[in-house]
């Protein structure tokens, strides 16, 4: 994997509530309070026979691993089973994502994220995304719910969502993942919170793939 340090530490780092890359803002003048969001989701690959998994820990577990990681690469020791594959990947907020935000904030609706989805299409996130470009749906692959099959918890002041898949969780073995969202709904269209690409990552028999999105809240 390349630059594999480099992305373990960019994760690390999210998952501790801080940003990797310095967060730019326009001021305008008269502004006295700026809020921004960092938003990046950590996708990683792992071999079900070298690694154990809790479902609704999937986020806990998956963070002590990468500490572990991080500290056998500082000590030159290999004491931690190393992912198959793990990318850094930079969040798209949808814009109908964000006003059903907004709507929850004034109690206009009631909604929570609810669901994580995977598909095979790359074509590049934008905010104006309803879905996903092509979602792997339907019978007993449909969108995963975080309540029962993953987990999401909020540290400090930010908004964790994790979830694992396995080969029972897909249409069929292989199947190239290039696109994952979190959704309000189990199965309703434009209903898409959040949506990201990434490089293909080939889900086949004995595979797990771990998606986590760490949505950080702070003040410019």
């Amino acid at each position: 994997m390349d630059n594999f340090p480099y992305k373990l530490h960019n994760a690390i780092t999210l998952s501790q509530g801080n940003t990797v890359d310095p967060v730019s803002i326009d001021y305008a003048p008269g502004s006295e309070h700026i809020s921004v969001k960092h938003d990046v989701w950590t996708l990683s690959g792992w071999k079900e026979d070298e690694v154990q998994f809790n479902r609704n820990h999937i986020i806990d577990e998956v963070e002590k691993l990468q500490l572990e990681l991080a500290n056998d690469i500082v000590n030159n020791k290999h004491t931690t089973p190393m992912p198959t594959y793990f990318e850094n990947a930079d969040n798209i907020l949808t814009l109908i994502g964000l006003t059903e935000s907004a709507k929850r904030d004034t109690g206009e609706t009631s909604t929570t994220l609810t669901h994580n989805s995977i598909g095979t299409d790359s074509t590049t996130a934008t905010d104006s995304d309803t879905g996903l470009a092509a979602e792997d749906t339907g019978g007993s692959y449909a969108r995963k719910a975080y309540a029962t099959d993953g987990q999401r918890k909020v540290s400090s002041q930010t908004a964790k969502y994790g979830m694992l898949w396995d080969d029972a969780d897909i249409s069929s073995a292989p199947l190239s993942i290039k696109e994952s969202g979190v959704h309000w709904h189990v199965s309703n269209a434009s209903s898409i919170h959040a949506r990201v690409t990434f490089t293909t990552f080939s889900l086949t028999t004995g595979d797990l793939f771990v998606t986590q999105i760490n949505e950080l809240h702070q003040n410019g």
